[in-house]
C-alpha cells in the first residue's frame, strides 16, 4: 500500500543484509528493484563469526567471569564443559558460501582450519581453490564438521534449516555458531542438543525472538555464549553501507546495472 503511493521508485536499497520482513517478488512486479548490502556487512559479520568460534572454544566469557569474581581460572577450567580447544586445524563447516560465508572462509585460512562449505548455488573451481574450501553434501559437512557456521538469508526454506535430525547428525563435541538470523536453526532442538550433549556448545548472535528473552534457558547454559544481534555492527560498516547506498542509488537514476540484487532462491 505505501510503495503504490510512490510510482516513480525505482529501488529500494536495503542498509542491511537481510531481507525477510520485505515481499521481494511483489516489489518487482510493481517495478521496484530490492538490493541489499551484503558486501558492506560482510567482515563485520565474519569477524564476529570467527570470534565467537574462539570464544566458545577457549572459554573466554568464563574465563574473563572468573578475573572479575576472583575465582580466577575455576570458572574456565572446571566443571562439564571445562576444557579449552584451539581453532588452528578444526575442521570448519560453512552453510551458505555468499559474501558473508566466503570472508568467513578466507579469514579461516589464518587458522589452517579444513574448511568445508555446503550451499545450493555453484561456485566456481577458481574461487574454491582460492578460498581453500571444499563442497559437500549437507549431511557430510555436520558429520566432519567441528564447528558448523550458518551464513543464509532467512526465507521459507531456510527456516529451521538447523534442526533436531542437523543437531544428531554432528559431533558430539562440536560448536554451533549462527550470526544470520535466529529462526534459521530450531531453538528448541538446539536447546535439547545442547542438554543431551549432542553437541559440545554454541555461540549466538541470533536467537528466534528478539530481544533474547529473559526466560530462555540458553542463558543458563555454561557452553552457550550469546551476543545482542551486533554481528554487522561496526563504524566502518556504516560507512561502506552508506557509500554502496548512494553508489546503487546513481546507478538507479542514470539507468545503470545495479549491484547485489537481493537472491530469492525459495
Amino acid at each position: 500500500e505505501t510503495l503504490t503511493k510512490m510510482p516513480k521508485m525505482k529501488l529500494l536499497q536495503l542498509m542491511s543484509a537481510g531481507f525477510d520482513r520485505l515481499d521481494v517478488p511483489a516489489m518487482r512486479e510493481m517495478g521496484i528493484e530490492v538490493c541489499n548490502n551484503s558486501p558492506a556487512i560482510a567482515t563485520a559479520v565474519a569477524e564476529h563469526a570467527v570470534s565467537m568460534m574462539l570464544i566458545v572454544q577457549r572459554r573466554l566469557s568464563q574465563a574473563i567471569e572468573g578475573v572479575k569474581e576472583g575465582t580466577w581460572q575455576q570458572p574456565a577450567r572446571s566443571g562439564q564443559f571445562g576444557k579449552l580447544y584451539e581453532l588452528t586445524g578444526r575442521t570448519v563447516g560453512i552453510i551458505g558460501l555468499g559474501n558473508i560465508g566466503s570472508r568467513v572462509a578466507r579469514l579461516l585460512q589464518g587458522f589452517q582450519t579444513t574448511t568445508l562449505y555446503n550451499d545450493i548455488r555453484e561456485f566456481p573451481a577458481e574461487l574454491e581453490e582460492e578460498l581453500k574450501v571444499t563442497r559437500v553434501s549437507l549431511d557430510e559437512l555436520l558429520d566432519r564438521s567441528d564447528i558448523v557456521t550458518v551464513h543464509v538469508p532467512l526465507s521459507s526454506s531456510t527456516t529451521g534449516l538447523l534442526g533436531r535430525r542437523e543437531f544428531a547428525a554432528m559431533k558430539p563435541d562440536a560448536f554451533f555458531i549462527n550470526t544470520c538470523r535466529g529462526p534459521v536453526h530450531d531453538e528448541s532442538a538446539l536447546i535439547e542438543a545442547l542438554n543431551t550433549g549432542e553437541i559440545l556448545g554454541a555461540g549466538l548472535d541470533v536467537t528466534e525472538i528478539e530481544p533474547t528473552p529473559l526466560d530462555t534457558p540458553l542463558l543458563n547454559m555454561d557452553n552457550v555464549v550469546l551476543t545482542p544481534h551486533i554481528a554487522g555492527s561496526s563504524q566502518e560498516r556504516i560507512d561502506r553501507a552508506l557509500v554502496f547506498s548512494f553508489e546503487n542509488a546513481r546507478r538507479a537514476l542514470s539507468g545503470g546495472t545495479l549491484e547485489n540484487p537481493v537472491e530469492v532462491l525459495d
